[in-house]
């Protein structure tokens, strides 16, 4: 995922309330309406307790209130609406907590399935520590939009029309205007503060999810900086990272310094004209003591609430800011169909054709061109070439990682484009050339290839792949850790595992891209024994530099730039002295070279030993 520049998005995303909407399930939404029930009854009761303290003042000052009633009765009204405002409160902290957890939960799963579902092209582009640093913030943005939502917003709208209503039952429209005119005034300076600080979080979340990628990029490369003792060059981009977090922070509170000066100021204000106001009528007798304090106490309990929904519009637009990430990452188009859809691979014959398949990278640099073969059931089909000649990317194209600007691809006859991708990826097991364990045990590793198998069936794949015997000397075996990306295994130990993964699948068509690459030639030689054993009954493409594992294929074919220049069996294409006999005999050059230095060195340390 790239760094972006500060989004233009609006405050409040109509994104991000359609994102929080559709992910809200029955559970989330009984609770939250419970949530906001309380809230709203809190909040009633919270401005209606200031009328039976006025009521309280009035009736010690002795002042006419119409139906007398019990001062006993009216201290426990004073006293039973502040007690039932604040543990409806506390309830209604206990009612969303579960309704926030799930929609946590819920949120963080169907963001890390949707990553999963994205095609190959995304994962080309975005870096690690970005993807799950986006994450976090979405869920840090989401738990600040729904409590503020629900902890301040509402109660304080609650709050206030209950003033507002009592106000006018009162008859003192003035004071009405007072409350409306200093509401309206911190709409201005809070809304305007808002503004502000959306830009400055925004780019906060941003400065966070690159400094996120920095991270993570430099800890999964730690042989690298190690190899070349540049601990301090990454420590430094890192800083760099970090600084310019730093510095979206410092703006940040900047604006929400200055933006608190200026509520400070309309409260004082609003606090001088009430307060002067509420005084002059009970010197001129038009108010009682109990009206001044009830006003007072209304203008210092409006004051806090409505301070406080301003400080929840500025948290809302940092938490809206910070879920803009994921919001991005949602409306990446996944692949078409569902990969985990139930049911069996596809009843393959197992023949494949491609046709006239061309594709081109998002770079523009064109890959394949116009490729073309046919591969029976049951057959093996060599693919060789130089390095960038294309033929990783016929494997990409098979599985549908890509799909292919021109041409088709057909399975027994049927494009499978119009196959869905969970029978067509079950069908076809790919032994690839950099094998990426999980940081799990082996046994996991290779019941990768086939969830829910037994032992038994793994131990067969792990000896169909020579690796039995390894493991079974390990002290834990096959709960054996093997470590972050497989790091504790060596590179001819983890592709062993990569073939047993396989193995264990036992799909119709298998695909070994460089499949012994990290073999030595004496392990090299038993595994394709028992690769060519392995697949005998299934379609095959071998993918190969080294020409040795191809030679017992029915058909090979030669790509360069792309283009399929030559094809036939082993000794065919030797008997034509083309490309491909080139490459034999530059390969057979090496192997003698290296042989014969071999035989050099031994003879070397024979003499130095019998001296």
């Amino acid at each position: 995922m790239q760094a972006s520049p500060p989004s233009s998005t609006p405050v409040f995303s109509r994104e991000v309330l359609r994102l929080l909407t559709r992910e809200i399930d029955g559970f989330v939404r009984r609770r939250v309406i419970a949530a906001v029930v309380i809230a709203l009854t809190a909040a009633v009761l919270t401005g209606l307790a200031p009328v039976a303290f006025k009521l309280l003042v009035d009736a010690f000052a002795g002042a006419p209130t119409g139906q007398p009633v019990p001062l006993w009765q009216l201290l426990l009204l004073y006293v039973g609406c502040q007690w039932l405002a604040r543990t409806l409160n506390e309830v209604r902290y206990l009612v969303f907590a579960r309704a926030e957890q799930r929609m946590t939960r819920t949120l963080s799963e169907r963001l890390f399935s949707h990553v999963m579902r994205l095609p190959l092209r995304f994962h080309l582009d975005r870096r690690t520590g970005a993807v799950s640093q986006a994450l976090a913030n979405g869920m840090q943005g989401f738990q600040i939009v729904a409590q503020q939502a629900v902890f301040t917003v509402l109660p304080v709208i609650g709050e206030v029309a209950t003033v507002a209503f009592v106000l006018v039952e009162l008859g003192q429209p003035v004071f009405l205007v007072i409350l409306v005119l200093s509401v309206a005034a911190y709409a201005v300076v809070f809304w305007r503060g808002v503004l502000r600080l959306h830009s400055s979080a925004d780019a906060i979340s941003t400065a966070h999810v690159d400094a996120q990628a920095v991270m993570t990029d430099s800890i999964l490369n730690y042989e690298t900086v190690k190899y070349f003792s540049a601990e301090g060059l990454v420590r430094e981009r890192f800083d760099g990272a970090l600084s310019q977090t730093e510095r979206q922070w410092l703006q940040f509170f900047r604006h929400k310094a200055t933006n608190g000066i200026w509520i400070a100021t309309v409260c004082a204000i609003s606090l001088a004209v009430t307060i002067g106001y509420a005084a002059r009528g009970v010197q001129s007798g038009t108010l009682t003591l109990g009206d001044f304090v009830l006003i007072n106490t209304y203008l210092l309990q409006i004051v806090r609430p409505v301070e406080m929904l301003g400080h929840g519009l500025q948290q809302l637009s940092q938490g809206f800011a910070f879920l803009g990430k994921m919001v991005e990452l949602f409306e990446q188009k996944p692949e078409p169909g569902n990969p985990e859809a139930a049911g069996e691979a596809a009843q393959a014959i197992g023949r494949l054709d491609f046709e006239n398949v061309s594709l081109a990278y998002r770079t523009g640099r064109q890959v394949l061109r116009t490729v073309s073969f046919t591969v029976p059931s049951g057959k093996t089909l060599g693919i060789v070439g130089a390095s960038g000649a294309g033929k990783s990317s016929l494997v990409r194209l098979l599985v549908r990682l890509f799909e292919p600007d021109e041409g088709r691809i057909l399975l027994d006859g049927a494009p499978i484009a119009d196959m869905p991708l969970a029978s067509l990826r079950r069908a076809i097991a790919v032994v690839p050339q950099d094998t990426v364990l999980f940081n799990d045990t082996i046994g996991y590793n290779i019941a990768f290839g086939r969830p829910g198998c037994s032992r038994e069936d793994v131990e067969r794949a792990a000896r169909l792949a020579h690796l039995h015997e390894l493991i079974a000397r390990l002290p834990e075996g096959y709960d054996t850790l093997v470590g972050e990306r497989g790091v504790k295994l060596s590179g001819g130990e983890k592709q062993r595992v990569s073939i047993a993964r396989a193995a264990l699948k036992a799909p119709r068509i298998y695909v070994f891209d460089e499949a012994t690459s990290s073999l030595d030639s004496t392990t090299e030689g038993e595994i394709l024994r028992n690769l060519r054993e392995l697949s005998r009954d299934a379609t095959t493409l071998v993918i190969a530099h080294r020409l040795s594992t191809v030679v017992h294929a029915h058909e090979i074919i030669v790509l360069d730039d792309g283009l399929v220049v030559e094809r036939g069996d082993h000794a065919e294409l030797l008997r034509r002295g083309g490309r491909y006999a080139q490459l034999w005999e530059a390969q057979q050059g090496e192997m003698a070279t290296k042989g014969t230095k071999t035989h050099e060195r031994e003879k070397s340390t024979e003499r130095e030993c019998t001296d």
